[in-house]
């Protein structure tokens, strides 16, 4: 796979807008991702491995919590054995749904954006994103650094990740479970055969199918037997009881008669009492004649009483309100005539003073009080003469009473008390006709009754006539129900022997059944046996070959040496080619008898001849050798691939701050590695200038842009 272009949208804070870096115009050599931290020199080549797999490599959450616009992309154009291709991302973070499209060279859509059919048409190009990391991503780094873990995790990481093989476990992990799957088959069939031998063995406990069918005929034919008894029994019940429903039917319309009798009896009797008393009430009482007529005349004069006595109150309160008036008017006129006394008594006092109200003494109150007397004569006067004349008018118009209240009421109470009798009279007539209806209605019903009462002793002397011929029921009827339970007990012991015999009988055709069916499930279960043992016995030789003492140390085995070599022609030329790198897989056992299985990195030190473990290095010769070994591993894991040529090899910041002879070191062997592995680009993080003043290109990425800075360094090459 070769890099051609890719181009970001809202991918981390790093990139919220669009950017697009052209790889193909960039050239083959060594190419430095530069920057300060966090400006997304990791996000740039993440957003590569995103564009291929749907994923940022190393993070557990998914694509969509690294999204900062509301419609991200990330369109990636490559070629793999010249053939283009273009990956097309498509990200809704806000629905966390993802569009993922593939396009060959003529634009023609490999994969309709479904994640299933994308990731197949990646796979069969780019290979399975394991084998991505595990090689070119070279991610043992992400895991920490290689050489820097502990020995057995070292062993862990090489085998598991590195190498690949935990396929190779998956696959003896999975054959182990058939394996354990099929002996549980295996011994299922087992108990299921020890039950069929057991079955078998009871053949000859069960009862004779032959011998139950004739019990069941025998009991059968009893049973019917028994129920014709009982049906005949039951047609003489029937009968019986409809003959005892008519008695009792008879027996209770008697008593029914007997009792419409009894009262009849009692009515007549009581009619006969109540016309009697009718009668002497009647001739107890004395016609007072007809007093309809005197009660109108009463009623009018009643009327007229009532209509004077409401004049004369009329006119007493008319009188009454006359004089209230009268007495008003006198006191005002007594109260004017005294005020006029007092004003001609003060104006008469005025015409003494020989001043006559002037001068000096004019503001004296008394003169003037007098004064003002002396010019009220004349109003007052007036005043007077009006009121007088008001009396006049008020006492010439009362009235004169019509009639005398007290006579009228007097009058009333006479003739209520006249009218209270003539009620009571004509109330009394009409108690007598009401009482001679009643006697007339009474008489009517006394004839009712006794002929009522004759009918009912004709229909009582023809039911007697009748019930004379229905006797002895009872006793019928106590000796059938006693036949018919002897006969229900008996039905009832016969069925249940019938229904014993049945079972029984179902039981020994069952059970039959099941033998016959053993047999046959016998005959076809050991051939079940044989298949199932053989499947357990393959599963267990596949779960050992590809278990950890065959094929994955096989692999192990293989991959030290090769391994070895690549790490090797790295290191050549660093260090002045003193260090030579082993990968140790076994070791010999304490007591020299045979190897055992080990797993730990040697350096030789080629000048002195003298071997010690990669942890015994010095700083910067550790960070080389370290490096040497991670770009090692994912050579020869690119290697191992069939059919995927890798051309852009990544690195991720794999070392931290070096002096300026091991930075040539570090820039020398990526380029020895770029040679060994046929890469056209190493695209790698670096925060040291010591290093990245020796790559061929620079990718400077400040403010979400990515900037190529494409001057060619001579010297570089050369070097």
């Amino acid at each position: 796979m070769k890099l051609k272009k890719i181009s970001i949208c809202g991918l981390t804070e790093a990139f919220p807008n669009p950017v697009s870096v052209d790889f193909e115009g960039l050239g083959s050599g060594l190419i430095a991702l530069v920057g300060n931290n966090g400006v997304g020199k990791s996000t740039l080549i993440g957003s590569i491995f995103a564009a291929l797999f749907r994923q940022l490599p190393g993070q557990k959450r998914s694509l969509y919590d690294f999204c900062t616009h509301p419609h991200p992309e990330i369109d990636l154009t490559f070629s793999v054995g010249g053939e283009s291709y273009r990956s097309l991302l498509k990200i809704d973070p806000k629905a966390r749904q993802m569009e993922s499209y593939l396009f060959d060279g003529r634009g023609i859509p490999l994969a309709n954006g479904r994640k299933e059919a994308f990731q197949e048409e990646i796979r069969k190009r780019v290979g399975t994103v394991e084998l991505f990391l595990a090689s070119i991503y070279s991610s043992q780094s992400r895991a920490g650094n290689f050489l820097g873990l502990e020995r057995s995790e070292r062993k862990q990481l090489f085998i598991t990740q590195l190498l690949g093989l935990s396929r190779l476990r998956l696959i003896s992990a999975t054959a182990r479970g058939f394996a354990e799957q099929a002996d549980r088959q295996v011994l299922t069939l087992e108990g299921e055969r020890k039950g069929i031998s057991q079955l078998l063995a009871t053949e000859s406990d069960i009862e004779s199918v032959e011998e139950l069918a004739g019990q069941l005929k025998t009991v059968s034919t009893e049973l019917e037997s028994a129920e014709r008894v009982r049906r005949m029994a039951e047609g003489t019940l029937n009968e019986l009881l409809r003959r005892d429903v008519e008695q009792k039917t008879m027996e209770s319309r008697r008593a029914e008669l007997s009792a419409q009798l009894r009262r009849t009896g009692t009515s007549i009797t009581t009619l006969e009492r109540q016309l009697d008393e009718d009668g002497r009430e009647l001739a107890g009482r004395k016609d007072t004649g007809d007093v309809t007529a005197e009660l109108r005349g009463l009623d009018a004069r009643i009327e007229e009483v009532h209509r004077q006595m409401e004049e004369a109150k009329e006119v007493e309160t008319s009188n009454r309100e006359i004089e209230a008036t009268i007495r008003s008017i006198e006191a005002d006129l007594k109260a004017k005539r005294d005020e006029l006394a007092r004003s001609e008594q003060e104006s008469e006092e005025l015409a003494a003073v020989p001043c006559g109200g002037k001068g000096p003494y004019a503001g004296c109150v008394k003169i003037r009080r007098a004064i003002q007397a002396r010019e009220s004569l004349a109003e007052l006067g007036g005043i007077i003469a009006t009121l007088q004349l008001e009396l006049e008018l008020q006492r010439s118009s009362l009235m004169k009473v019509p009639a005398d209240t007290n006579r009228l009421m007097n009058e009333l109470q006479q003739r209520q008390g006249q009218r209270r009798s003539l009620e009571d009279a004509r109330r009394r007539q009409e108690e007598l006709k009401v009482i001679e209806a009643r006697r007339q209605e009474r008489a009517r019903g006394l004839e009712r009754l006794m002929e009522e009462k004759s009918g009912q002793e004709r229909q009582l002397k023809e039911l007697y006539r009748s019930m004379e011929g229905i006797q002895g029921v009872d006793a019928d009827l106590a000796r059938v129900n006693r036949e018919l339970q002897e006969t229900a007990s008996e039905i009832k012991r016969l069925s249940g022997r019938r229904e014993q015999i049945i079972a029984r009988q179902a039981q020994a055709e069952q059970r039959l059944r099941q033998i016959e069916e053993a047999r046959a499930r016998a005959a076809r279960l050991e051939t079940e046996l044989d298949t199932a043992r053989s499947e357990r016995d393959e599963f267990d030789y596949l779960a050992k070959v590809f278990g950890p003492d065959e094929i994955q140390l096989c692999e192990i085995q293989a991959a030290g040496p090769g391994i070895s070599a690549i790490v090797n022609d790295l290191l050549e030329g660093c260090f002045d080619n003193k260090f030579e790198v082993r990968f140790r897989t076994q070791r010999p056992r304490a007591d020299g008898k045979g190897m055992v299985d080990d797993f730990d990195i040697e350096v030789r030190n080629k000048g002195l001849d003298r071997t010690c473990l990669v942890d015994e290095l010095s700083g910067g010769q550790f960070v080389l050798v370290n490096e040497a070994v991670n770009l090692g591993i994912a050579i020869y894991n690119m290697r191992q691939a069939e059919g995927v040529r890798h051309e852009t090899l990544f690195r991720d910041e794999t070392v931290g701050a070096l002096d300026s002879n091991n930075a040539k070191e570090y820039v020398r062997m990526l380029r020895r590695a770029m040679e060994v592995g046929g890469f056209h680009q190493v695209i790698f993080i670096c925060h040291s200038p010591q290093v990245w003043e020796m790559a061929d290109r620079l990718l400077r990425i400040r403010d979400g842009q990515v900037m190529p800075e494409l001057e060619v360094r001579e010297e570089n090459n050369a070097a």
